[in-house]
């Protein structure tokens, strides 16, 4: 079996590169994705608030 490649982009956050996942690529929500993990939204929201 050989896998596609899938969209990559950077978090907002951290930087890290995270990909395209099912879920969101079925729902068309890959575009409002801007965060690799809950940790790293989290943190920006935090980063938010302080500012």
């Amino acid at each position: 079996m050989v896998r596609t490649p899938r969209e990559s982009k950077p978090c907002a956050h951290c930087g890290r590169p995270f990909e395209n996942r099912k879920r969101w690529d079925g729902r068309e929500q890959w575009d409002a994705v801007r965060y690799c993990s809950r940790a790293c939204r989290s943190a920006a929201a935090r980063e938010r608030r302080r500012a």
